[in-house]
């Protein structure tokens, strides 16, 4: 089993499930913010996405 990068990545919806969009000034359009659950992947398959917080631009 290995974990999905998540934190600082580009939004990826095929690995990443977004919870919450937070306007932010300081980061990229679309980059995960914070990691809320990690996601897996197991034998090179999606096994759960990783719950993410992703930055929009206010």
């Amino acid at each position: 089993m290995e974990p999905i990068p998540a934190e600082g990545q580009k939004f990826d919806p095929h690995v990443h499930h977004a919870v919450e969009m937070v306007p932010a000034e300081d980061v990229q359009d679309h980059t995960v913010m914070q990691e809320l659950r990690r996601g897996y992947n197991f034998k090179g398959r999606l096994l759960r996405p990783a719950m993410v917080k992703v930055a929009v631009k206010a």
